[in-house]
């Protein structure tokens, strides 16, 4: 398991060898929080206002990569 604390709120990731799932995705104080999921990739987004920040974890032919942007 591993934490992501970002300032739109928390995720929680079960990284294995070969693939994701994605355990919780807690908004912070006045965000609000979508996921969307497929085969290969996992995308939480938190929304406050017009601010916008993400998750992703992707794993195709590689173990799971996790990046965190912000809009």
């Amino acid at each position: 398991m591993k934490s992501y604390n970002t300032t739109g709120g928390r995720v929680v990731l079960d990284l294995g060898a070969h693939s994701a799932s994605l355990v919780s995705a807690t908004p912070a104080a006045g965000w609000s929080v979508q996921t969307w999921k497929q085969d290969t990739w996992i995308r939480v987004e938190f929304t406050s206002g017009t601010d916008r920040l993400t998750v992703f974890c992707a794993w195709h032919d590689t173990a799971p990569r996790v990046e965190i942007n912000t809009y």
